[in-house]
């Protein structure tokens, strides 16, 4: 009679073990935050970006004149990071016209505040994202060092989650919408189609993601981001990205218990990464004015 309660107990209890699904939102999330962290410079092989949540890949990309184009143009890489990046620049510019129509403050102090709480909003979205990722919590403490390599590299073989199709609905119809199709990459997904699901971590890159076609000119440039990312853990990293999709794959059988950052051998590393971005301090000890979180930073 104990075993079998036990039993019911387990069964009971096994949905709130569950790991939480991944969706689209996550992905676009997780994807902008990548960006804000990191800016890899190819030919000097070094990050150009801060390491720290203060949204400069939107607002100080170009000297901040492309705020409304969303940043940086890879903030407009794919429909799911380019909708999140809209979305906040539309919050930004709510809560900016808000504060001068109050006609209580400059132009330049309706900035820094709305961009202060664009910030805190997004670091809201940030942990939201990362714990359905990792199905841990996310960190409630901060590190003052700088990104490394190494977390940059594990940001990498997490593109094995990325969708190579979505469904979307359009025109009273149900599309399948090609990710990686740059003809699209500018479309901005509906509330409804950010909350679908993606596949869950299988140690394989969807097919689309090896022949990225990208504009140029005379001809296009295709692209294979599985060997680019494969190429970067190569050569920047102790690590090797077979081995890592590998672990990944194995996670991702199990439906219930675990999560990926004691899970894998590397996940570690993306507690580090997020503890590092909300630290209210840069790297050279001067505040990062824009994150008004209030989070020990060591």
């Amino acid at each position: 009679m104990k075993i079998l309660s036990v039993l019911l107990l387990l069964l009971c209890s096994l949905p709130a073990f569950a790991k939480k699904p991944i969706r689209v939102v996550d992905v676009g999330v997780m994807g902008l935050a990548s960006h804000d962290l990191f800016q890899w410079n190819t030919a000097t092989r070094e990050n150009e970006e801060n390491g720290r949540f203060d949204l400069s890949t939107i607002f100080d990309y170009a000297d901040g004149t492309r705020i409304h184009q969303g940043g940086n143009p890879k903030n407009s890489s794919n429909a799911a990071v380019y909708s999140i990046t809209q979305n906040l620049v539309s919050f930004y510019t709510g809560k900016k016209a808000a504060l001068l129509m109050s006609r209580t403050v400059t132009e330049e102090q309706a900035h820094i505040i709305a961009r202060q709480q664009t910030v805190a909003f997004f670091m809201g979205m940030v942990k939201e994202s990362y714990e359905r990722f990792t199905n841990a919590r996310f960190p409630d403490y901060a590190l003052a060092q700088s990104v490394t390599d190494d977390e940059q590299g594990v940001m990498r073989a997490l593109h094995d989650i990325l969708p190579g199709k979505i469904q979307v609905n359009r025109n009273l119809t149900r599309e399948v919408f090609e990710v990686t199709d740059y003809r699209l990459a500018m479309t901005q997904l509906s509330p409804t189609e950010m909350m679908k699901t993606v596949k869950f971590y299988d140690g394989q890159y969807d097919e689309e993601y090896l022949h990225v076609v990208v504009p140029g000119f005379p001809d296009p440039t295709i692209i294979n981001l599985q060997a680019i990312d494969q190429g970067f853990i190569a050569e920047q990293t102790n690590y090797n990205l077979d081995d890592m999709l590998a672990e990944l794959k194995f996670y991702g059988q199990f439906p219930f218990f675990g999560n990926l950052v004691h899970f894998t051998s590397f996940g570690y590393h993306l507690e580090n990464l997020f503890a590092k971005g909300i630290c209210n301090k840069y790297v050279d000890g001067s505040p990062n004015t824009w994150n008004t979180v209030a989070v020990e930073c060591y």
